[in-house]
């Protein structure tokens, strides 16, 4: 069982198992006047034989369940074997992208100097928050949004109207780097 305040995920080696704890469940809850949230429960197939059952039964590709923000989905190591992998759900993504479009269209007239250390700061918590396993990918990604969204705010702020190009943005990102992850290259 993991359970985070009212969301819960809990795993049976036998498919009878589940089926039998989900209607306990259900009885145990109603005992205090309370239920289940239907279009949130369901019993799927996951774990590491759950590519061969799924594939025998004739049901496509295991499925995958979001919890706490991460989508977990069966996958498999460099070797081969069986690994819980997680990426940011796509729902919650892109309400991240949108929050950070937002940040930046409130501080288009706010100076550079306070803007860009307050991203630094922004990406250091996203990168704490979903720095899991096998996550760089998406990490990399949100760091390339807000790369994007930096040149398009400084585009916008500019009072000559002259277009910033890459490669001034370039430099000017080698003076002024987002960060990534402590340890790693910016």
């Amino acid at each position: 069982m993991i359970r985070y305040a009212d969301d819960s995920v809990f795993a049976f080696e036998r498919a009878d198992d589940a089926k039998c704890f989900q209607e306990m469940l259900v009885k145990r809850l109603a005992k205090y006047s309370l239920e289940v949230a239907q279009e949130k429960t369901r019993l799927i197939r996951f774990g590491r034989f759950a590519h061969c059952d799924c594939q025998q039964l004739g049901e496509g590709a295991p499925s995958t369940f979001d919890f706490l923000v991460l989508t977990d989905y069966c996958g498999r190591s460099r070797s081969g074997k069986f690994k819980l992998k997680r990426k940011t759900a796509t729902k919650k993504f892109g309400q991240k992208v949108a929050s950070l479009k937002e940040w930046f269209r409130e501080n288009l007239t706010t100076p550079m100097a306070p803007v860009w250390p307050t991203l630094n700061a922004k990406l250091s918590g996203h990168y704490q928050y979903y720095n899991v396993n096998d996550h760089w990918r998406w990490l990399l990604k949100y760091r390339e949004v807000a790369r994007r969204l930096g040149l398009r705010r400084m585009r916008r702020w500019s009072h000559k109207g002259s277009v910033l190009s890459w490669p001034k943005y370039r430099l000017f990102l080698d003076r002024n780097p987002l960060h990534f992850l402590a340890g790693s290259r910016t």
